[in-house]
């Protein structure tokens, strides 16, 4: 164990010097050896971010791959005071609204690339996938480098066709091209010639239509539309996953008050009644949404009103029939989330109690998740029970050792709260 620790933080440390922090420094870097920059836009409460830093950071393959092709810089926004210099200007030019953003862009600063959140492979995954997950997406950048100067010849040369204009403006849309998109978006719709051609053939066509939806009024309308078209194209499942982040922009549209609680609360009544039987699945959604912007807020009234509608939420959520893999694998996720959350920001047994009722049941779904065991020990930590909560967390800890995480990893706070939990009363 003490060679393993050894090696992990000789790699934490290569890798500080390996990533610039400067953003003047590294576009002086770029200029000299002639190569774009990989950013990457994190914050120091991002625990996805830690992930990365642990796991793919200090990997020396990883850090070759990026060297050899860019300049890596990694900087910290949106942290207050421990923000890296000029890191929360450069986070708006490219539209980073959460974290970690990974960014490719030229000397001039022009993105050819952006991808946010993580791989699915950090999520069950070896290190050894998470590492190979992030090198794909090196050469995913550069073949985009490679892609989006001829796309932007071709248009520029009056190419119109239906398919390359899709093609373009998927592409402008998943790098937030502002300036870009209006044009594109223009003459795609005229060489359409109808709203409601859905994006099938293009890979990732969901996550474009939700990126579209936050560029304003008229591209709202838009997504609204498309996804609208896609209502017998797809399941009932896939479906909701399209559609519920556009009915959270138009939710929001227009309406800057709504970020207060009492009038989110009294507006999202009223926006179920509205679209309720056009989308029976909007109730869950915006319960959803909101227990998850209302827990942990620093008014108390807000924090239990934001519980109540978890509850609500989840018993809306809850399967009809017994659901597939991929819907149990969400689900687990989905009630841990909850159940975490209830833990950090709840002091009502009774709605802890209910935290741990739905933490068995990610368990049921994901048994060998060593995280949900570590959760459901913190609930009974909490709710002081003592015996159930060391038979939790050791069972945590050990199966995150089988999976490979280090006690000065992901495991360390784990431990720790094994050592709080061992000093309760029996």
């Amino acid at each position: 164990m003490r060679y393993m620790w050894s090696a992990t933080l000789c790699g934490i440390l290569l890798a500080q010097t390996v990533y610039e922090k400067n953003i003047d420094a590294a576009f002086a870097q770029a200029k000299k050896q002639k190569k774009p920059l990989w950013i990457m836009v994190s914050a120091t409460w991002c625990a996805p971010c830690k992930i990365v830093e642990q796991k793919v950071l200090p990997s020396q393959q990883f850090q070759e791959a990026v060297r050899r092709d860019f300049i890596p810089l990694k900087i910290y926004a949106a942290s207050g005071g421990e923000s890296s210099p000029g890191a929360d200007s450069l986070a708006k030019v490219y539209d980073v609204k959460a974290f970690p953003t990974f960014l490719c862009v030229e000397l001039t600063g022009e993105p050819f690339y952006k991808y946010t959140g993580l791989p699915s492979e950090v999520f069950g995954g070896g290190d050894d996938e998470v590492v190979q997950a992030f090198i794909a997406q090196l050469n995913e950048a550069k073949k985009a480098r490679r892609e989006l100067p001829e796309l932007r010849r071709r248009f520029q040369k009056g190419d119109r066709s239906v398919e390359f204009l899709r093609t373009y403006l998927a592409k402008l849309v998943q790098l937030a091209q502002k300036d870009d998109i209006e044009k594109v978006f223009d003459a795609y719709l005229k060489a359409a010639g109808s709203v409601r051609i859905a994006w099938l053939g293009e890979p990732g066509y969901a996550k474009n239509l939700i990126v579209l939806s936050e560029m304003g009024e008229k591209y709202l309308r838009y997504a609204f539309s498309i996804a609208e078209s896609l209502r017998n194209a797809t399941d009932p499942y896939m479906y909701e996953q399209i559609y519920a982040p556009i009915l959270q922009r138009d939710f929001f549209q227009g309406s800057g008050q709504a970020l207060m609680w009492e009038v989110a609360f009294e507006k999202a009544e009223a926006y179920i009644r509205e679209k309720q039987k056009q989308f029976p699945f909007v109730e869950r959604m915006l319960y959803n949404m909101l227990w998850r912007m209302g827990l942990g807020a620093p008014v108390p009234e807000v924090n239990e009103k934001a519980a109540d509608l978890a509850l609500k939420a989840i018993a809306l959520q809850a399967p009809s029939e017994i659901p597939d893999a991929e819907q149990r694998e969400a689900l687990a996720e989905e009630y841990n989330s909850l159940a975490w959350d209830f833990y950090k920001h709840v002091e009502e047994p009774g709605k802890l109690w209910t935290a741990v009722l739905l933490t068995k049941q990610a368990l049921a779904y994901k048994p060998q998740a060593w995280y949900i065991w570590d959760t459901l020990g913190a609930l009974y930590y909490k709710l002081k029970r003592k015996r159930e909560a060391l038979e939790a967390l050791d069972k945590a800890i050990s199966l995150g050792k089988a999976q490979g995480e280090t006690e000065d990893g992901q495991l360390a706070e784990t431990i720790d709260l094994r050592e709080k939990a061992a000093q309760l009363g029996d």
